[in-house]
């Protein structure tokens, strides 16, 4: 989805998709109905044809779900998200959340929030901590995330948990880097994106 910088380009926007490309969808859809209809009276193979209107259909209700959602007044940014996931996952123990706002490419946003989401339920579940913090900011035109915490330690890459495997494999799809230092005080694992 196209980030925009206000609300009222939102829905001039999703105006606009309505208007034209949604309605010229809706129009070739018929328009294919019809053919379908008249292959049948003259024994024409219709299967061809019946599946390019269900690839239609499906277009149809992407650029309908675009529109409702340009249209939703109450989508959450990243950051937003993210201090809602870090106080339910962490309770008591999100001692300090610094969440910068600064524009985040959806696409990023979807690997950051699912990173996060995991590094914060480790620091729960697997370290035991009781006091956790959580940075995102910009830096020097990059994303950083840290997830600092006072649990048991060990976190490492040989571990047999796949969970910091996984999350090493998106920061590398994004040409981040992944820095853990992991104590038997604390871990501090930092995120450069």
């Amino acid at each position: 989805m196209i980030p925009l910088a206000s609300s009222q380009e939102r829905l001039q926007l999703a105006r606009e998709i309505h208007d034209g490309i949604a309605q010229d969808l809706v129009a070739l859809g018929y328009e294919i109905d019809l053919v379908i209809a008249d292959s049948y009276d003259h024994g024409n193979p219709a299967k061809e044809i019946r599946a390019l209107r269900f690839s239609i259909d499906e277009l149809i209700g992407k650029v309908r779900r675009e529109m409702y959602t340009l249209r939703d007044q109450s989508q959450k940014s990243l950051q937003e998200e993210l201090l809602e996931i870090a106080t339910e996952i962490c309770g008591d123990s999100l001692i300090n959340a610094q969440i910068s706002d600064f524009f985040i490419p959806p696409e990023t946003a979807y690997i950051i929030k699912s990173i996060a989401t995991e590094l914060l339920r480790n620091s729960v579940k697997h370290a035991r901590a009781s006091e956790i913090e959580l940075t995102l900011t910009n830096l020097e035109n990059r994303t950083y995330l840290e997830v600092r915490d006072n649990g048991v330690g060990g976190a490492n890459m040989e571990s047999v948990r796949l969970g910091l495997k996984g999350i090493k494999e998106q920061i590398d799809f994004l040409n981040g880097a992944l820095h853990i230092n992991s104590l038997e005080s604390g871990t501090r694992i930092a995120i450069t994106l």
